[in-house]
């Protein structure tokens, strides 16, 4: 999948289709403003990144989950991070964790560090911040 035209394209990689579907659920509320493309580990995340990159579209945030198959989350955050293209898109490591090591991991590499909601309702409301670091991220690049 290619990113489109979209008003925000959300790059969002996890492995696991009950938060995939959980997720997407929640950004149903923006009416197609925002598009999720999913991938399932890091690697096919960088290889998305290097699409949109080649098409002049990259996305306004990404989104890790940090327990992947293949590359995990933390991996590819340093992978982004170190790339000239890609080190200034606003990454979010969203996890069940609580971990003050994965915190501080994340703190490191100029991340966000949001633990996964238990509750829905608290979903959507990450779904709104999530969009909200999108147009800060839109209007810093503009």
């Amino acid at each position: 999948m290619s990113f489109a035209a979209h008003k925000h394209t959300i790059l969002y990689a996890e492995d696991d289709l009950d938060d995939l579907f959980m997720i997407r659920q929640a950004f149903e509320q923006f009416d197609g403003a925002t598009q999720l493309v999913h991938t399932s580990n890091g690697f096919e995340a960088l290889e998305q990144l290097n699409k949109a990159k080649a098409e002049k579209s990259l996305p306004c945030l990404i989104i890790l989950d940090i327990n992947m198959p293949g590359m995990n989350g933390r991996e590819a955050l340093i992978r982004i991070r170190q790339s000239e293209d890609f080190k200034d898109i606003p990454v979010v490591l969203f996890t069940t964790s609580s971990s003050d090591l994965d915190k501080a991991f994340a703190k490191k590499w100029r991340a966000e560090f949001i633990t996964k909601p238990l509750v829905y309702s608290e979903l959507e409301k990450l779904a709104k911040r999530f969009v909200s670091l999108c147009t800060a991220s839109v209007s810093e690049r503009a």
